[in-house]
């Protein structure tokens, strides 16, 4: 179909989204992309959300499909909650010229918009860590994120997600300070992003931190430190005495991330757990565990 024609009927609210349709957005060369651009802008905004919104889901189940140069031009577009789900959707792009992009976005008016951009920044800062980047894009992921997190202008949501970046940065010492602060907050949620950057940093003094947690009153915070456990890899072997009651949780979510921590930390202790719950008759963490199974018996391969 010519694009120029889609657009059009995308452009009519009353048109059904088709995901055979969409596919004519996937790939676009450079002429295309401007044709798109041009004609994205006479599309009415709830309109607009619901495309970016079916193209990420599009996207996440085929695997083939590249909407990437659709999103891209999506982060200028005047609706905040377009340009936060074109954030989430590039969340896989490893390209250097959109990481860039996304930096630029430490500045956008929506606090959601920034929000989702540390959340992209925090993968960067993975690469970061594993020296994928060049030494001049480093540091400004870094700095960025460490920026962010000292700046109390930014709403709280932002500057969480920063902290749950800055996790990865585990060579950095100002970034671990940071993290402890982020811990000792008043507010629950930023303690939950400092658990994230606990598991992601893999710093033994952390160790003792999220074992406490494990037994915390709160649900989501159980949750976050089951998960960062399971981030420790190998390392969190040590921590999974606690995990065991979580399995029996009375918070779904809180036992199914028990469960998956069990798989990423493997041993005999968890293959032995998870092949009793495997029997269980709770299909959702029968279901957690047979995957978590999964996971050991790839990592002994």
């Amino acid at each position: 179909m010519d694009l120029q024609a889609y657009l059009q009927q995308l452009a009519n609210p009353d048109y059904l989204l088709s995901k055979h349709g969409l596919k004519v957005l996937s790939d676009l060369d450079a002429e295309h992309t401007s044709l798109f651009a041009d004609g994205w802008r006479h599309i009415l905004s709830e309109r607009r959300l619901e495309i970016v919104a079916a193209l990420v889901e599009l996207a996440e189940d085929n695997v083939e499909l590249d909407f990437r140069q659709v999103l891209l031009v999506c982060l200028d577009d005047p609706d905040a909650e377009v340009r936060a789900m074109a954030v989430g959707g590039l969340w896989e792009d490893d390209r250097l010229p959109t990481m860039r992009r996304v930096l630029g976005l430490v500045h956008d008016s929506s606090g959601a918009v920034r929000a989702a951009a540390m959340l992209f920044l925090g993968r960067a800062a993975y690469r970061v860590e594993m020296g994928e980047l060049p030494e001049e894009d480093a540091h400004a992921v870094c700095t960025t994120l460490l920026n962010v997190v000292s700046d109390s202008e930014q709403p709280l949501e932002v500057r969480r997600r920063a902290v749950e970046g800055i996790g990865y940065l585990c060579h950095s010492a100002e970034a671990q300070a940071k993290i402890g602060r982020a811990y000792a907050h008043a507010e629950q949620l930023m303690r939950e992003s400092a658990l994230v950057a606990m598991g992601r940093s893999m710093h033994p003094n952390w160790f003792p931190y999220i074992q406490q947690e494990l037994r915390s009153p709160s649900p989501a915070l159980r949750y976050e430190a089951a998960r960062a456990v399971g981030e420790l890899g190998e390392e969190g072997r040590a921590l999974q005495a606690g995990l065991l009651p979580l399995i029996d949780d009375d918070d779904s979510e809180v036992a199914q991330a028990a469960i998956w921590a069990l798989g990423q930390t493997g041993g005999p202790q968890a293959r032995r757990v998870l092949q009793r719950l495997v029997r269980s008759k709770d299909e959702v963490r029968s279901q957690a565990a047979e995957e978590a199974l999964q996971e050991i018996m790839l990592d002994e391969m």
